[in-house]
């Protein structure tokens, strides 16, 4: 409740009493006017304090209500919460229902299909009864037919054993012999191939040997003229060895330095590598606390 609306009335103003002479009305006047005046002033904090009452117990009353209303509210959502799990299971239920339903009619019609199958074993297990009987009593009569006949095949096979043994036998001599005579053959035209072989490598040796020959006078006469210039070489050798040997030491010497210089070269490397790694820390570092500034300054 604002406080507009509860503006106390105003208090009527009493009327002059017409009974006082007109010399005493200054006195009188001034004394009813403080007496309206402390009326006034009484009404209006009595109206205050009424006010004030009601206001506090509209603030009350309105406290009430929002800790109702919040109640209300609370209640809403915990029904709206129920209500949303009933949903939930009740889903839940139509899913299952359906699937029973579904497993339900393939339980029947598998039953169904049961049954006609058990019909159908009924009926060829009576099928089978029959012809169960029908063997029984053929059985006698078929067993010494067994016999017999058993008997028969176990003498033919004893024969044809006995006739396959020996074949056997005869053939493994047959092949034996036939292999023995492969051999033969085959050493016989090995020995004459290597035979022709021999004397083509004979021939082909002699005619080497020729050649040879000639080419060993003509070798002996360029030696003796490869020696000769290899006295006027040694002489050449012996002065240029003396070069070779300061040049020997030069290169030993160029070489150290080179090695020198490549452990240089890879220490140089190495450190770059350190270098590089440890600038690639730093920025990584920095990069890390310029976000974490921008985060703050954000």
């Amino acid at each position: 409740m604002s406080l507009g609306k509860l503006k106390p009335p105003h208090p009527p103003i009493p009327p002059m009493s017409s009974s006082v002479p007109p010399k005493e009305a200054p006195p009188t006047w001034g004394g009813d006017a403080m007496d309206t005046l402390k009326m006034k002033i009484g009404l209006l904090t009595r109206d205050n304090s009424e006010a004030m009452a009601k206001m506090a117990l509209a603030e009350q009353a309105k406290e009430e209500a929002e800790t109702r209303i919040k109640a209300a509210e609370e209640k809403i959502r915990e029904q709206g919460k129920k209500i949303q799990s009933i949903k939930i299971k009740a889903d839940y239920n139509n899913d299952l229902y359906q699937k029973n339903s579904k497993t339900c009619r393939r339980k029947e019609e598998a039953l169904v299909a049961a049954k006609e199958e058990i019909q159908n074993l009924t009926i060829r297990e009576g099928e089978l009864k029959n012809e169960l009987e029908r063997v029984h009593a053929a059985l006698p009569a078929t067993s010494e037919k067994l016999c017999e006949t058993s008997a028969n095949a176990d003498k033919q096979l004893s024969d044809v054993k006995n006739l396959e043994l020996r074949a056997m036998i005869a053939d493994q001599t047959v092949e034996e012999m036939e292999e023995q005579l492969e051999l033969a053959v085959n050493m016989a035209a090995t020995t004459n191939h290597k035979a022709e072989e021999m004397l083509r490598k004979l021939e082909m040796r002699e005619a080497e040997l020729k050649k040879a020959e000639s080419r060993a006078n003509t070798v002996q006469n360029h030696l003796d003229s490869i020696n000769d210039k290899l006295r006027a070489s040694d002489k050449k050798m012996n002065a240029q060895q003396f070069n070779l040997e300061e040049r020997v030491q030069r290169e030993r010497k160029y070489k150290k330095e080179l090695a020198l210089l490549q452990a240089r070269i890879t220490e140089t490397e190495a450190r770059k590598e350190r270098d590089v790694e440890a600038l690639k820390v730093l920025k990584h570092h920095v990069d890390l606390r310029i976000k974490k500034a921008a985060k703050a300054k954000k």
